[in-house]
């Protein structure tokens, strides 16, 4: 046989058994929790006092969803050659893997146990630079002088808005309450002093980054510090936030380095975290539409809170008894203009944009559901 022809037969092979030559991820849906060790009846195998209790005093049922995914499933879809389990969703009832080749895939598509699979392929693209003197909490010039006793400073009228100022005077202010944020990092929040009492009354209870895998959250983006400053921040003259006596969370499912389904995902392993270590509520400024290379695109018809799998997870976190916030979404008078995923979802509350005077914000998205 010619050489030329050997060593093109080669490289056609190799590309065709190499297909993934770069890890795809993909979503593989079980189609029961059968076998598995857990029973509804021992909660405090798999959920914290905290979320059993508040199912309790809610009258919430504990159920099949609350289940882990089957770990034997788990150990067999992860033993296949070439595929990596990166993480499991109970309430969903699947994993997400990392696959290196079509036929590692075709071999967990025969599984008896597997009911489905989809991509939720990652495509790079470049990080937004984003103006921190905006949003400085640090600038003396910004600061003024409110009217209060609570001297909210530029933060009086949205706390006069939402009578988050009369709540406080009562000494309503978050006491006991545990708040999840998810977002897309929480730069500087260990060392910026409006989170000074935060930090030295012990109400940060911890970290999650759902990307990396850790739980150093302080180093990535400040989209998230600028939410929580919102809630928890505590600075005289500067800023005061609506719940500046709360507990929280800082949950990281956000890569502000790509735009894929797979942060669906992400934002269900921390909701579902959220939910187990017994969050009250559950905040969301993040929103989802179309993605990198169009690949998995959700459209207007989708927006019925039943079909994106966040939205599934939201109204999933929203009936485990946590109550659960996002934001309508920042595509208002652009091409998409309706609210985005996960803000269809039933049972949550979406929120949209005003200005000062309290006059819907040009860029908030519009709704309603695609089902109205």
């Amino acid at each position: 046989m010619n050489k030329k022809f050997i060593f093109a037969l080669t490289i056609l092979a190799s590309l065709l058994f190499s297909e993934f030559a770069v890890a795809q991820k993909y979503w593989v849906k079980f189609k029961n929790k059968n076998g598995t060790p857990y029973t509804t009846s021992n909660p405090s195998a798999f959920l914290s006092a905290k979320a059993i209790a508040r199912r309790t005093n809610m009258g919430i049922a504990i159920d099949q969803t609350d289940l882990p995914v089957t770990p034997s499933y788990v150990t067999q879809v992860d033993g296949v050659s070439g595929v990596t389990v990166l993480y499991r969703s109970k309430w969903l009832n699947g994993v997400v893997i990392s696959v290196t080749n079509t036929v590692a895939l075709t071999t967990i598509n025969s599984f008896t146990f597997v009911q489905s699979s989809a991509p939720v392929n990652k495509y790079k693209i470049v990080m937004p630079v984003i103006d921190r003197t905006v949003l400085n909490p640090h600038n003396e010039n910004q600061k003024t002088q409110s009217p209060s006793a609570f001297n909210y400073g530029q933060a009086a009228g949205q706390a006069s808005m939402i009578g988050a100022d009369c709540m406080h005077n009562y000494g309503w202010r978050g006491q006991g309450v545990t708040i999840a944020v998810l977002d897309a990092g929480f730069k500087d929040v260990h060392i910026d002093n409006v989170f000074d009492s935060l930090r030295l009354q012990g109400r940060l209870k911890g970290t999650r980054d759902f990307i990396t895998g850790d739980t150093m959250v302080f180093e990535d983006h400040t989209h998230g510090s600028m939410v929580l400053s919102c809630m928890a921040a505590i600075d005289p003259g500067n800023i005061i936030g609506t719940a500046p006596k709360a507990n929280y969370w800082l949950l990281r499912t956000e890569d502000v380095g790509s735009e894929t389904i797979s942060e669906e995902y992400n934002w269900i392993r921390g909701a579902e975290f959220a939910d187990s270590l017994g969050a009250d509520m559950c905040t969301t400024s993040l929103g989802y539409t179309t993605f990198d290379g169009g690949l998995n695109d959700h459209t207007y018809s989708q927006l019925n809170g039943k079909t994106a799998p966040m939205s599934i997870a939201a109204t999933m976190a929203s009936r485990k008894g946590m109550i659960v916030l996002n934001a309508a979404g920042n595509e208002g008078g652009g091409a998409w203009n309706f609210i985005s995923v996960p803000a269809d979802a039933d049972s949550i509350i979406t929120v949209g944009a005003v200005d000062p005077l309290g006059v819907k914000a040009s860029f908030s998205s519009f709704g309603p559901t695609s089902d109205g």
